[in-house]
């Protein structure tokens, strides 16, 4: 972007807050949609969905009405807490409850679900300072490659 000047150079913190919203608000229906049926799992399982539901809701008219680097940084931690817990979900198990440690399988709603937080992840990135984006790209990669490590040392699982 260092080349781009006016318009082109603008597009991206344009866009980007209406296409975080729309991934945020698509996150959220999925969360709330299911809480029910987790729900009846366990009543953490549902609260953690309407949870997430909820603040993924409450996020969309935020990032559209306060695009900044401080909504954008809470988002990314937000969605990346979501999709940490998703992993753990489907890799260990949950921490806790009835199915605690039972590894659940892996569906194509939830995969979708986490796909489009991911991607939101990478869309919030734009919002963020030059310098912000390098550090949080840096932690991301960091964080990334310090998770690979503990699994191949067989700390995870």
């Amino acid at each position: 972007m260092a080349g781009l000047v006016g318009p082109a150079r603008l597009a991206p913190r344009v866009t980007a807050p209406a296409v975080a919203a729309a991934l945020s608000l698509l996150a959220a229906w999925v969360h709330l949609a299911y809480a029910a049926s987790h729900l009846r799992q366990w009543w953490a399982y549902g609260a953690f969905f309407i949870a997430a539901g909820i603040g993924q809701a409450l996020f969309a008219p935020l990032v559209l009405r306060r695009p900044g680097p401080a909504v954008a940084a809470v988002g990314i931690a937000g969605n990346l807490a979501i999709v940490g817990m998703y992993v753990l979900s489907r890799t260990a198990g949950p921490p806790l409850g009835p199915h605690a440690h039972v590894p659940e399988p892996a569906g194509s709603i939830d995969l979708a679900t986490t796909a489009s937080e991911i991607v939101l992840v990478g869309v919030l990135l734009v919002l963020l300072r030059a310098r912000q984006r390098r550090l949080a790209a840096n932690l991301l990669l960091a964080g990334g490659a310090l998770l690979w490590a503990l699994r191949l040392g067989g700390i995870l699982p």
